[in-house]
Parts: structure tokens; C-alpha cells; sequence
């Protein structure tokens, strides 16, 4: 991209090094990130001598910002490996920042007694101490420890490891501040440069604490406009709960308003239990969990691609029913001559086995 020798608030910077050297060719990037993924960044670019610079394993640097140079912002940065490399005289190349590592590291036979009765947070984050990723902000822990009947053991990439560990640790979390039943989800992401970061995103919190408040009166939505997605692939307000060792004790339950707005969506669980009020409380847990699709939205915001994934992020629009508190779970940021982002914001909601198993047993099993 072109030198600008004097720049002006809100004028567009963005400049990209290969292998610790400046590459003035770039034209556009698009950065793209989802939880527990590596973090993307696409870069078109023209001439002959960004052919002579880029290769495949280079390690590329993007640093990108508004406003006069003294107000570029460390986190305004991806550091990444270029996996995929189209040369040409308007080529491209696609790098991965360093979670791909793990996801492509040598496999290691993971046993149980290296970790049995260890927070589940820091055998993690041990996984994640991997090829220059930084790992010097997982002090935290989670108060999940590893049990034997947890699936992490066996030959495992590192990044297999660190998805078994987050598939456990799922908080089931019991106060006045939480609808019933809530459960809260740790997520993993490198948000800037090779910096490691777990979070535990608390939406369902009735005293929230939004990074920002989307709406008309703040002029901070591009063209007004929010997509919403209803699923209801998970949707159910019908159950019938009987007892794995006698078919003929059961407990069935329906939601009638669920029914109403979106037809009968039944559901068939065997558990192991044959306490008939056993039964009849996990048929009502999964009834309040799942009688209502699961929402997500995606917007443009304007200056305001300093959000990231675990954000929490309020919606005020008169087209929606009530405010709308979520967090954003997948964003993508275009690099050109303007900056464009759009944020997909909403609640990964847990498979219906994944919430069947919380039931099953203790949160900290």
C-alpha cells in the first residue's frame, strides 16, 4: 500500500511485513476469526517483487488502524504463517496465526495419570505453550479438574487435546443472577499478535456489562441494518424422558406457547434413572433449555473494528422485541481503501448430547 506522508483522523492505515520485511504490495486483506480457530488473514497483492517474497511457511505481520500514526494500538495486529500461496502478477497468499500449529503438531500420547485431578484450564494452556505461541496470560484456572471418565486421553494433536479440554469445561451456573440452568462455555482464541487467550463469555448475566451498545441513536450501525438467523435445529417442546432400565417409567412434557409459534418438535431421551421426579426434572431442563430457536445477528458496525470475539454486545433496535445482550462469536474485517467489518453475534448454543451429558453429571466431575 502506498506511503501517505501526512494522515488524517479516520483515514484508513494497514501495512503488512513478510518475513520481518516491509511489503508495500499488499492491495487488500480480509481478516476472518471464529472461536477456537485460528485467526485468518487473506492478502491480495500485485507485482513482480511480491512474487520474489512470499512462500509458503513465511511468517507475516499485519498492523492496522484509523486515525494519525501515534494512535496505532498494539492490538490493531495478526502475526501469522502463510499456509496457501497463489503466485501470479496479482497474486494472493492466506496465513494462519499460530493456533495452526497446534492443530498440525506432532501427535503425543496423552495418559491419564499425567493429568488426573489437574484444573482442566492449565493442562490446556500447557498444550497451547507450543512453537512461540504466548501463553503468559492463562493464570486463571477454571475450577474444572480431570477426571478419569473425561475423553482426553490417547494419541492426540495438541489441538485435540485443547478441544477435549474445552468440551469439558463448561460451567453449570446456579444464582439469582442467571436464568435457571444457565450454562456458561469457556472459549480460546489468539485475539492479537501470538497472545493466547481463554475466556468464559457471560451473556445470560441480568446485570450485564456491554463493551458496547448497538442502535440508531448511537449511529453506529451501517445502513440501520441488523440480519438476524433463527435456528431451530435444536429446537424441542415436546419430551418424553423414560428410565434406561425400565421403559415403563417415563416423564413426558410439553411447552403449549413453543407449540403455538412453531409446531410440535418432539424429542426421545433413555436416562439412566429410574426416580420418576429424576426424570421428570431433566425432561424440564431440556424443555427450558431448548422451546425457543437460537437467535443470531450480523451487523456493520462504523469505527468500531476494535471489538473481538468474546465482546459483549448490547442490541437496542425498535425491530427486535426487547434489548438483546450477546457476545460475538465470528468476525471479518476488510482491508482496502476503507475498513469494513461485520460481526456475527449470538450464543453457540450446546448440542442437545453435549447438555444431556451436563445433566448427567457433576460440572466438576
Amino acid at each position: 500500500m502506498p506511503v501517505i506522508p501526512q494522515v488524517f483522523p479516520e483515514t484508513l492505515y494497514f501495512t503488512v511485513t513478510v518475513d520481518g520485511v516491509g511489503f508495500p504490495y499488499a492491495t487488500q486483506g480480509k481478516l476472518t476469526h471464529k472461536t477456537n480457530k485460528s485467526r485468518v488473514f487473506a492478502c491480495s497483492f500485485v507485482g513482480k517483487e511480491a512474487l520474489e517474497m512470499c512462500r509458503v511457511g513465511s511468517i507475516v505481520e499485519v498492523n492496522w488502524g484509523r486515525g494519525n500514526l501515534t494512535n496505532l494500538i498494539d492490538d490493531k495486529k495478526f502475526i501469522g504463517v502463510i499456509k496457501d500461496l497463489r503466485p501470479s502478477e496479482k497474486g494472493s497468499f492466506i496465513a494462519f496465526d499460530y493456533t495452526t500449529f497446534l492443530a498440525r503438531s506432532q501427535y503425543t500420547y496423552y495418559k491419564l495419570e499425567d493429568y488426573i485431578g489437574q484444573d482442566l484450564y492449565f493442562a490446556a494452556a500447557d498444550a497451547c505453550d507450543y512453537k512461540g505461541i504466548d501463553t503468559s496470560r492463562l493464570i486463571q484456572g477454571s475450577g474444572i479438574f480431570i477426571t478419569e471418565n473425561m475423553n482426553l486421553f490417547g494419541w492426540k494433536t495438541r489441538k485435540e487435546f485443547i478441544d477435549a479440554c474445552f468440551n469439558e469445561m463448561k460451567v453449570l451456573v446456579d444464582d439469582d443472577r442467571h436464568p435457571a440452568n444457565t450454562i456458561k462455555q469457556w472459549q480460546y482464541a489468539i485475539r492479537t499478535g501470538k497472545v493466547m487467550d481463554f475466556f468464559l463469555p457471560d451473556v445470560d448475566n441480568t446485570i450485564p456489562y456491554p463493551d458496547i451498545t448497538l442502535s440508531i441513536d448511537n449511529n453506529n450501525i451501517i445502513d440501520e441494518k441488523i440480519i438476524s438467523h433463527v435456528d431451530i435445529s435444536r429446537l424441542i417442546n415436546a419430551v418424553t424422558v423414560a428410565s434406561k432400565d425400565d421403559e415403563t417409567i417415563y416423564a413426558q412434557l410439553e411447552d403449549a406457547g413453543s407449540q403455538d409459534k412453531h409446531g410440535v418438535i418432539s424429542y426421545f431421551l433413555q436416562y439412566p434413572s429410574s426416580d420418576k421426579n429424576e426424570l421428570e426434572d431433566v425432561a424440564y431442563k431440556l424443555i427450558s433449555q431448548y422451546k425457543n430457536p437460537s437467535m443470531a445477528y450480523s451487523v456493520s458496525l462504523t469505527n468500531s473494528d476494535n471489538l473481538d470475539l468474546g465482546s459483549v454486545i448490547k442490541i437496542d433496535m425498535a425491530a427486535l422485541p426487547s434489548s438483546t445482550i450477546k457476545t460475538i462469536i465470528e468476525y471479518d474485517i476488510e482491508l482496502g481503501n476503507e475498513v469494513k467489518t461485520r460481526y456475527k453475534i449470538g450464543v453457540p448454543q450446546l448440542s442437545i448430547s453435549e447438555y444431556i451429558d451436563r445433566l448427567k453429571a457433576p460440572v466438576d466431575r
